[in-house]
């Protein structure tokens, strides 16, 4: 195959990936509302009281409504990664963005019998919080599905220089190196897709997200030993006072 043959088809995929992603995004605003109603009514049903196994039974399921609606959204932002989404760079603070994926998985991951370690760091740094909230949301969600009762995920810092890596890192069934570069396409779900569920544009979405905020995402992995996927972004060195002009989330 040429090199103008290769650009062909690697336009002619990214097109048919936005037209799936766009059918998929109004399929999936349509079902937001019925879904938040559900969530609401449930909440509302543990708030008020119930037996402890049935209490325990709507929390799984709440939590699962939860992140399909998360999903949902994701899907959404897929759909507008053709020009019209533009990030929204903020100095945030990383703790308040790992503090929100812990709440995101912790009774999940609690209910699959998995340890989730989730750091805090009071670095700074320049991105957009919900972008980069998307992105460790589905590194932590992928290392989850990956891990089977008794296993770890870990959230770690390294600061190296003026970069900032934050690394998500389980001990599952890991991937195949001649893999690293097809977990992000479209709807690849790995050699496991018969034993997990979701539509596989988790990592697709997590690329195109940190395409478009200029970090660079890297996956380490050993079959059968687990994986690390990492991002990396610019470490913000505050002015004298700038810690109370940062973005909390």
């Amino acid at each position: 195959m040429s090199e103008t043959d290769a650009d062909d088809a690697t336009a002619l995929a990214n097109m048919s990936l936005l037209a799936m992603s766009r059918i998929m995004a109004v399929a999936g605003h349509d079902l937001k509302q019925p879904l938040h109603v559900a969530m609401l009514s449930m909440a509302r049903a543990v708030e008020e009281g119930v037996p402890a196994a049935a209490a325990y039974r709507l929390r799984v399921a709440l939590d699962a409504m939860m992140r399909l609606n998360s999903e949902l959204s994701d899907i959404a932002r897929l759909s507008q990664m053709d020009g019209a989404l533009q990030p929204n760079h903020l100095v945030v603070r990383v703790a308040d963005i790992l503090s929100r994926v812990d709440r995101d998985w912790r009774f999940y991951a609690e209910a699959c019998g998995i340890d989730l370690q989730v750091c805090s760091s009071d670095l700074l740094v320049e991105t957009d919080p919900d972008m980069l909230h998307t992105i460790i949301r589905n590194f932590i969600g992928n290392a989850l599905k990956y891990s089977g009762p008794g296993g770890h995920v870990r959230v770690n810092c390294r600061l190296q220089h003026d970069r900032l890596h934050i690394d998500v890192e389980d001990d599952g069934c890991g991937i195949s190196a001649s893999r690293f570069e097809s977990i992000f396409n479209a709807f690849d779900r790995g050699d496991q897709a018969d034993r997990t569920e979701g539509l596989g544009l988790g990592l697709t979405i997590v690329r195109q997200t940190a395409d478009l905020l200029h970090h660079q995402v890297t996956v380490r992995s050993l079959e059968n030993k687990g994986s690390i996927f990492s991002i990396e972004l610019p470490r913000h060195l505050p002015d004298t006072g700038e810690l109370d002009r940062t973005e909390t989330i």
